[in-house]
């Protein structure tokens, strides 16, 4: 055996011997393995006696009952496990219990309802309805749970979005991934004629910054980047899941696909061809790895980006993680679920009149 024969092997053998290491590293791997999700009994509520404006966030006690939020209606319907109508509470004001823009519910920790307020404020209930206090997070954008005394949002500064922790103070405790000011935006022309700035950016190649709440933990991340925090309520980091795989690249279908969606829309808006042109410039090589994350109390749903976006009944690969980080496989969904708990996954549906209503499935890894 020659010198480079033998250079050959050794580098064949460190190459299978880092490959196999990463493999074993928690929350790191590149390997793709599917896992099968097992579907179960699944109810429906919303299709009869009751209609729903909109289905903005669910969440689950520990009875089993669920919480809707209803964003247009400004109200939570609280049902029970069988899906009867329990109670509601809340409205449209800024009054105690009133809501403005509400977008997110969650039970805390304590036993209490949270509904988060994207103008500002986050409401906490009693179990049963009751009003029992408002924070105020002035400045803050899309606000989240994330423990008793921590809270998540996003705000803008000169340069940028950025995620924040927040104690109830409104303080900034700590600071995560920011997004650049302007980003995928061009300047185009409103109905006055006065230049205003334009943002078209699809999830699928626009990074976003992401949240997700799930009991005792929260999910962070920028949709760019393969790395998730996962935070304790405390606000501390426990895990971060990564995944060494490459972002897929815009196939030429789907330019073109961005390019007619771009093409429309200035035609519509009276824009003049060089708004088209900037946006189609704009436009990446490469998708973003995910546009979702939820958690459940035993693990990480990512929600990763279709191969072909145009193909409207194509599945959805989703790797699923273990809290502690670990990768159990990527499974495949042809929709995605609003919130999902230890055994149920919530889906919002539309009839052919357009109303919405949900469905509960039960399902197991």
């Amino acid at each position: 055996m020659n010198k480079n024969q033998t250079r050959t092997r050794l580098i064949g053998k460190l190459f299978l011997i880092i490959f196999t290491f990463g493999l074993l590293l928690p929350g790191i791997t590149g390997a793709e393995k599917s896992l099968d999700i097992k579907w179960g009994a699944s109810l429906e509520v919303g299709r009869a006696d009751l209609l729903f404006a909109s289905i903005a966030s669910i969440c689950e006690d520990e009875k089993g009952n669920f919480y809707v939020l209803d964003r247009i209606e400004h109200k939570v319907f609280k049902f029970s496990r069988d899906g009867l109508l329990l109670l509601k509470f809340g409205g449209k004001g800024e009054g105690p219990g009133d809501f403005i823009r509400p977008s997110r519910i969650t039970i805390t920790p304590q036993g209490q309802v949270a509904v988060a307020d994207d103008m500002y404020h986050i409401s906490f209930f009693q179990l049963d309805g009751i009003f029992i206090k408002r924070l105020q997070l002035s400045n803050r954008l899309e606000i989240g749970f994330i423990g008793q005394d921590r809270f998540y949002a996003w705000i803008w500064r000169p340069e940028d979005k950025q995620q924040v922790m927040l104690d109830r103070e409104n303080n900034i405790i700590k600071t995560f991934n920011s997004l650049a000011k302007g980003l995928f935006s061009v300047s185009a022309p409103d109905s006055s004629g006065r230049a205003v700035m334009f943002n078209y950016a699809p999830d699928e190649y626009a990074p976003s910054l992401l949240y997700a709440h799930s009991e005792n933990f929260t999910a962070i991340a920028i949709s760019n980047t393969y790395e998730i925090l996962i935070l304790d309520n405390k606000g501390n980091i426990s895990k971060k899941i990564l995944r060494n795989i490459k972002p897929e690249k815009i196939g030429k279908k789907e330019k073109k696909y961005y390019i007619q969606d771009i093409q429309k829309i200035t035609k519509k808006r009276g824009w003049p061809k060089s708004v088209a042109r900037k946006l189609t410039k704009n436009i990446p090589k490469e998708k973003t790895y995910f546009d979702k994350i939820l958690l459940s109390p035993q693990h990480v749903f990512v929600y990763r980006i279709k191969p072909d976006i145009t193909q409207e009944d194509t599945h959805y690969p989703v790797d699923i993680f273990s809290l502690q980080g670990s990768f159990l496989g990527t499974a495949r969904f042809i929709e995605k679920p609003i919130f999902i708990s230890g055994e149920e996954m919530y889906f919002v549906e539309s009839d052919k009149e357009e109303n919405l209503y949900l469905v509960r499935k039960s399902y197991t890894l």
